[in-house]
């Protein structure tokens, strides 16, 4: 089969969760004789049209095609990123100039919408997976600038107030409203901007986008999640309740094949170790905090034997990292570690008591808790979107609720007198979904779309084994 393959991001240019899942399933592809091509975006520019170039690398062994995106500014430079003109012109001459007998596109954040549009009016089978809420939130994440979580887009004008509240000149309504006491202050600042003629364009796209969104994943040939979670929310809004498959994510077999990992014993303490984005939505700031408590907590013995370490990339952003290094003080048990490379995921896994993922906002099905269960690392995460369908409280891993300093510190202190507990913790840690039968459901679901196959039997497998 010929499959093309479509992600905001990709390695080694971006690494995350969602790239390197795209990566290895292009791989996989690969070796296993199937065509398969990337798109992906490399650079954002600003300018007063639309604009979609490309370049094409060959190093992986397949074409990657690498975009560079221009978007307008204002209302009009919002709605090129969810549905780009320019975007579409590229992708029907791309589907024009090849056939594909699939395309799948992860997440339309940064790609739009356009290009499910250009395969659809091609006649080319379509997969969506959903690997953020990017089709629900034009931030992606359902995250106020001031941090709140936001439960949906309930009202296109507090979605518009969202979007300008990104600076800060208009932050000062929602805080007046907050010092009057005003129930749902964001949402509310949205209703009394709605008054004034310039935010009306910006209401306007915001319905526009909503609408346009779900019309376009509503008409894909299948819908992927890989968590209930996932569904229920798109739901909410929505999305359709057929063609949808529930397929877990996968973890690289590389994982589970490091003797050095499981079976661990470090006696001289308790290493906690955080791998990914440093922003505030991940919670970090709180998992530090915890362990400060913790560490207060414990004897001046015990306290010493608490690590942590942080791995991720610290200039995104740079407020934040100063925030959190304030945090640390001159504590020399916690440190920023910088980017990890993923050759030394495995040493990194090995060397850690706790994967900690402490995130406020609501998480789909991380990638990298699915990689420390494969490597016998018990999760210490936030109890928040899909999250719990994969750490199991007790089994596998320890949940908290979402920015909650004094639960995570208390796990901790648990950790250090009772290391006995945390033995079996990590004893019950293990693969969720297997690689192999990751690969099947994928290439079972990519035949049954592009017509090559009756019903994808190891999809139904995949749903079965999926953990509740």
């Amino acid at each position: 089969m010929w499959i093309v393959l479509a992600a905001p991001h990709y390695p080694p240019r971006n690494i995350g969760g969602v790239e390197f899942f795209v990566q290895s399933l292009a791989r996989w592809l690969h070796q296993q004789g199937h065509r398969v091509e990337v798109v992906c975006v490399e650079k954002i520019e600003y300018g007063p049209f639309p604009r979609v170039t490309a370049r094409v690398d060959q190093a992986e062994g397949f074409p990657v095609h690498w975009l560079t995106v221009r978007w307008r500014k204002g209302p009009l430079g919002l709605r090129d990123r969810f549905d780009n003109p320019a975007m579409e012109l590229w992708f029907r001459a791309y589907f024009h100039s090849r056939n594909p007998d699939v395309f799948h596109l992860h997440s339309g954040y940064l790609l739009t919408v356009a290009p499910l549009r250009a395969a659809r009016k091609a006649g080319i089978p379509t997969v969506v997976s959903l690997h953020d809420f990017w089709f629900l939130c034009a931030h992606h994440t359902l995250l106020r600038p001031s941090g709140e979580v936001c439960p949906g887009p309930e009202d296109p004008a507090g979605c518009a107030y969202c979007w300008l509240s990104q600076g800060r000149r208009y932050r000062w309504l929602e805080r007046g409203l907050i010092q009057l006491g005003v129930e749902h202050p964001h949402r509310q600042a949205g209703r009394f901007l709605r008054l004034w003629p310039f935010f009306q364009p910006w209401v306007q796209v915001m319905e526009t986008r909503l609408r346009t969104t779900l019309a376009e994943l509503n008409q894909a040939s299948e819908i992927h999640s890989p968590s209930r979670f996932l569904v229920r929310l798109h739901q909410a809004f929505g999305m359709r309740s057929e063609r949808i498959s529930l397929i877990p994510h996968f973890v690289p077999p590389d994982l589970t094949s490091i003797p050095s990992i499981r079976g661990r014993e470090n006696p001289s303490g308790i290493h906690v170790v955080y791998i990914g984005q440093i922003a505030p939505h991940k919670g970090i700031h709180v998992l530090i905090e915890g362990m400060r408590r913790a560490k207060a907590m414990l004897s001046l013995e015990d306290a010493p034997r608490l690590q942590l370490t942080i791995y991720g990339n610290d200039q995104a952003f740079p407020d934040y990292r100063r925030l959190l290094e304030q945090k640390i003080g001159e504590d020399p048990t916690i440190r920023l570690a910088g980017i990890l490379p993923r050759e030394r995921l495995g040493e990194a896994l090995a060397e850690a008591d706790w994967l900690a993922l402490p995130s406020i906002w609501p998480e789909n099905s991380p990638i990298v808790v699915l990689e420390a269960l494969a490597a016998g690392v018990p999760v210490l995460a936030s109890a928040v979107g899909g999250i719990p369908e994969a750490v199991r409280q007790g089994e596998n891993g320890w949940l908290v609720p979402p920015g909650d300093p004094e639960a995570i510190a208390q796990v901790l202190i648990r950790s250090v007198r009772e290391r006995g507990w945390l033995e079996q913790l990590r004893m019950r840690a293990k693969p969720i979904f297997s690689f192999e039968h990751a690969m099947s459901a994928w290439i079972s679901l990519y035949s049954e779309i592009a017509g090559k196959a009756q019903v994808p039997r190891a999809v139904e497998e995949a749903v079965a084994h999926e953990p509740a």
